[in-house]
């Protein structure tokens, strides 16, 4: 058994892809990783890449060396069929995701698991930074010791559910099952990493910026607009936290209002980012209450304002915002 596994999703990244795979095989932490590779049927030169810098890191002179598998899809899957790939490949007793167009400080495999052990952590959550062209933003993550706070913090958007920035027990995968939904290519981490909050006893966490989280990449799910299949996505993994929190019993008051923040967040984001947003023809269930879209803690003005004009039924007022929100993404 490995200490760390780490698994890497490739489609269409050849930008930069070779950045990513050198700061992985470059950890101060060699020994006992293992870095499982999953290439998604990607089109363009990524893979290549990814052989020349495994070539190099090969014909180092080092004694310790990480072990280094590629598996290979078939068939483009998305990413969420990608996660469960490399772990059902993995063999590590922890296991951290990175995705390839973004890139690890030096010591970040050896902060996080350092972490681990020390505090016999189930999830070691580590701060990390917002990379654009022009910026860099710090995040300060600080999460909460509790485990259904931050569950709580995750649904409402006060912590990413990203899972690149969280060393897990691979046995908190294995006991509860918890596997991303195939097809799911957005929100698929916080399909995970809600139900991995859930049942985790012990979190810990190292206060310093160890993962760099890239938003320029074009191809990027999250910098896309929606398909109508990533929307049916997301409203499925709302009627699937509906069905998990129900099995579990969970009569949470806080919990229950973070969950109704995440359904606005969902909503609201369909409404402004969908290519053609199907959530106008859909008859909801329950009408938002105004104090709670108003009080949301992390939804933008721009939000906001969305889900009220959608909770007043006015269509034209959606659309302007639209408009107003792809202008300013030009600029």
């Amino acid at each position: 058994m490995y200490l760390i596994s780490v698994i890497i999703s490739v489609f269409n990244v050849e930008k930069y892809v070779g950045r990513c795979i050198d700061t992985v095989l470059g950890q101060t932490m060699q020994e006992g990783v293992e870095v499982i590779i999953v290439n998604d049927c990607t089109p363009d030169r990524s893979m290549e890449i990814i052989f020349e810098v495994l070539c190099a890191y090969n014909a180092r002179p080092d004694e310790k060396k990480m072990t280094v598998h590629v598996v290979n899809h078939d068939m483009n899957c998305g990413i969420a069929a990608v996660r469960n790939t490399g772990m059902s490949h993995a063999c590590g007793k922890y296991v951290i995701y990175v995705d390839s167009d973004d890139w690890l400080a030096p010591d970040m495999l050896e902060k996080l698991y350092g972490k681990a052990v020390q505090e016999n952590a189930d999830i070691t959550i580590c701060d990390y930074n917002e990379v654009y062209y022009t910026r860099t933003k710090q995040i300060h993550v600080n999460p909460p010791c509790d485990n259904t706070d931050c569950v709580i913090a995750l649904l409402s958007g006060q912590m990413h559910g990203g899972v690149w920035n969280k060393l897990v027990k691979k046995e908190l995968y294995d006991r509860y099952h918890i596997t991303c939904t195939k097809g799911m290519n957005m929100l698929e981490d916080l399909c995970v990493t809600y139900r991995l909050f859930y049942f985790a006893k012990r979190i810990a966490y190292v206060n310093k910026p160890l993962y760099n989280y890239f938003c320029g990449n074009e191809y990027s799910y999250t910098t896309k607009h929606l398909s109508n299949k990533s929307q049916e996505g997301m409203l499925l993994l709302i009627k699937q936290m509906e069905m998990f929190f129900k099995k579990e019993k969970t009569n949470d008051i806080k919990l229950r209002t973070a969950f109704q923040y995440f359904r606005i967040g969902v909503v609201s984001t369909i409404l402004l980012n969908g290519e053609k947003p199907i959530i106008t023809s859909l008859q909801m269930e329950e009408k938002f209450p105004f104090g709670t879209i108003l009080h949301h803690p992390s939804l933008s003005v721009f939000f906001k304002t969305a889900m009220l004009f959608h909770r007043l039924h006015i269509s034209g007022g959606v659309t302007i915002l639209r408009s107003l929100r792809g202008g300013i993404r030009k600029r």
